[in-house]
Formats: C-alpha cells, structure tokens, sequence
C-alpha cells in the first residue's frame, strides 16, 4: 500500500514537483550569475575621495533610470571602495526592475542592470504555480504530498534487519558501476533519495507553513512595515516631494542615533514618509536584521521590526523563509553550503520527477511486452503461459 501511495502521489504530481524542483534550482543559482557591485575607481594622487550624500546619488542614478519608475531601494557601500547600489521600479512596487551602480566619492554613474524578468517570474511559478487566486492553497498541498513522499520513501528504503547486521545495506545507497537500464535509474532514484531526504523534507515543511495564507497569523506574523496610508499610490498622482527626500537627515540620524548598527539598506517609495531602513545589530546579527524608521518631527528613530521583541512564532516563521529561501547573510561558509545544499535539494526534485516517470514507463512497457510473450499460440494452438 505505501508503494502505491509514493508511486500514485508521484505520478500525478510529476509535472508540478518537475517544476518545484527546476524553479528552486534556478532560483539558487542564476542570482549567482549576474555580476556583483563593481568597484570604485581609485582617486588620483592629487585627488581625496570627497564624498557625497544618498540624495545626490540618487538624483545622479535618475537620470539613468527607465521611464516611469522610481527609486524603491537605496544600498550603501558596504565598505570603502565599494560603490553604491539606486533600485528603480514602478510605484507601489516592492521588487525592483533596474539597478544603477553609483560612486559614492562623485556620485558618477559606473553601471546600470536589468533585473531579468524572469526572476520574477520563477519566483511566482515556485510560489503559486501561476495559479491565483488559489495558487498558494495548491503549493501547501504539494509540500504536504511532498513530505509524505518523503517518509514513504524512507520506509521503503528501511532496509531488512540481516542487511544491516551484515553491512550490506551500504550498498542501497550508492550507485552500481553495473547497473543498467531499469536497475540504473532505481538506484539512482533510491541512493539520490537516502542523501537529500532530511533537507527534502526540510524543504517540503517549510514550503507548506510558507505558502498556506493562515499560517502568517498563526505564527503571530504582523502585516508590512509601511504604513497604511502609504500603501497604495493612486495613478496619476504626482507627490509634492520626491521620496528620497530628506533621506540624508534621516541616515544621519539613524548612525547617530545606533553607533554601533550597519546600515545595510533604505527603502524608498514615492513619498518621503515611507522611507524605512533596514540595520544589522551586532547582538543578533547579519540574520536577523532590524527595520527602523526616522520621525523627522520628533527627531527620533523607532524600531518597526526589533528583533530583540520577536515571538517564537514570528522568529520560527523568519527563519523558515530564510532557509527555504537560501538567504543566509553569514557566516559566508555556513551561507555557502547551505545554498548549495538547497540548489542541490531542487535539482534532486527534479531527477526525481524524471527517474519516477522513467521507471513507471519502462514497468508498464516490461509488462506489455511479457503480455504479448503469454498470448502466443504454441505450436498446438494454444496460448504459451511460459
């Protein structure tokens, strides 16, 4: 019964697994790809880094940017000789689509990105499937098939007590340099399985809290951090005030203020009230980043999200978007390894898509041709049963 259960949940879920496994990979790895902040051109000998303000650097990034967008995201340098990071996009949006490098001694454009579409577009697919508005009701369903093929596939594997008394249950979960055929993909599919169950399941978990709508409150998760009346931009709505502006008061205030925060990033939108900054505490980390947001009347910063006041609910739920995600700040080791275990974890998903549909063809195709064996009339006229 438990095999029909792997092998039924597994075929009628092999395009939508297929495309969880390759949509996670991909997300993984093509960040990898796109080329990182370039560095800033050293100054002459006569010539000191002089140096300039966020809001210059912006105005200097505009002047690049596609038409009708604004500036959403602001990255600092993160260490001298690094240049700085101006995200555009349209109003109201989150993600950004286009990224200006600037230096932070001129304000000088050094390079401009397109931020591939197809991010995005992976990312959705791996979120909902494309399906809204039931999208992520789906994807929860697949984490809970998932981890059920998960443990099924474990107990299937159990090897018998004599094979681990005699240590040859080693053997299921390497590849024989022999194998062929039917037998190649079952081991690849079997010992493929042993190695990537513990993060698969990981994965498949996460995935479910992740993705069904009820679990953000049921972890205490509060809604964004902007406030409500900066939510929405009604179009056609020109604001009296740029949204950087006053951006280097406040990044002023915020150093002032918490000497001992990096500031990582700004948030921007297209009202100077939804600026928001992103810190790093050393007390808790690269991994659990604080947001904070500068009251210009009161000349105060207040924290939005303090991760000294976070419930368990609301950290277990941080942490699990963060691992699902791969988005580890630190330590690099640490961060690296367990990208890659991810990346490795979705191309796994993905062969085992391929090798469960494989072996289910090649079963029935084994099963036809024994059929037709049996049906042949022997020399007597009647059918050879072999």
């Amino acid at each position: 019964m438990l095999r029909k259960i792997h092998r039924w949940i597994g075929l009628a879920l092999i395009l939508p697994f297929a495309l969880q496994g390759l949509t996670g990979f991909l997300l993984v790895v093509l960040p990898l790809l796109l080329a990182g902040r370039p560095a800033v051109p050293a100054p002459g000998a006569t010539t000191a880094p002089a140096g300039v303000g966020a809001e210059a650097m912006i105005a200097a990034a505009r002047t690049a940017s596609p038409a009708g967008t604004l500036p959403l995201r602001f990255d600092p340098p993160r260490w001298p000789g690094d240049s700085a990071v101006v995200a555009f996009g349209p109003a109201g949006e989150r993600h950004p689509e286009f990224e200006v490098m600037v230096d932070p001694t001129r304000a000088a454009i050094l390079r401009t990105r397109i931020v591939p579409h197809i991010l995005r577009v992976l990312h959705d697919l791996h979120a909902d499937l494309l399906l809204l508005p039931y999208g992520q009701q789906a994807t929860g369903v697949m984490g809970v098939l998932l981890s059920v093929m998960a443990i099924t596939g474990l107990i299937l594997w159990w090897p018998h007590p004599a094979l681990w008394a005699s240590g040859k249950w080693r053997r299921t979960i390497t590849v024989s340099p022999r194998a062929r055929g039917y037998r190649l993909w079952r081991e690849a599919h079997l010992s493929l399985g042993f190695w990537t169950l513990g993060m698969m399941l990981f994965l498949a978990l996460s995935g479910t809290v992740l993705a069904f709508p009820f679990a953000r409150p049921l972890f205490g998760v509060q809604g964004g951090d902007r406030p409500a009346h900066t939510r929405t931009h009604h179009a056609g709505h020109t604001p009296a005030a740029p949204g950087e502006q006053g951006l280097d008061t406040a990044m002023a205030a915020v150093r002032a203020q918490m000497p001992d925060a990096i500031l990582t990033s700004a948030r921007l939108g297209a009202r100077p009230a939804e600026q928001s900054f992103t810190i790093i505490l050393p007390v808790y980390g690269p991994n659990r980043p604080a947001t904070v947001r500068y009251d210009a009347d009161a000349d105060t910063v207040r924290f939005i999200r303090d991760p000294g006041r976070q419930r368990t609910g609301e950290l277990t739920f941080m942490w699990l978007h963060t691992l699902h995600e791969a988005k580890l700040a630190g330590p690099a080791v640490i961060a690296g390894l367990w990208r890659t275990a991810v990346g490795f974890a979705g191309a796994a998903l993905f062969f085992f898509s391929l090798s469960g549909g494989v072996m289910w063809d090649m079963r029935r195709r084994a099963a036809a041709r024994t059929a037709r064996v049996t049906a042949v009339p022997d020399a007597s006229g009647t059918p050879d049963r072999l």
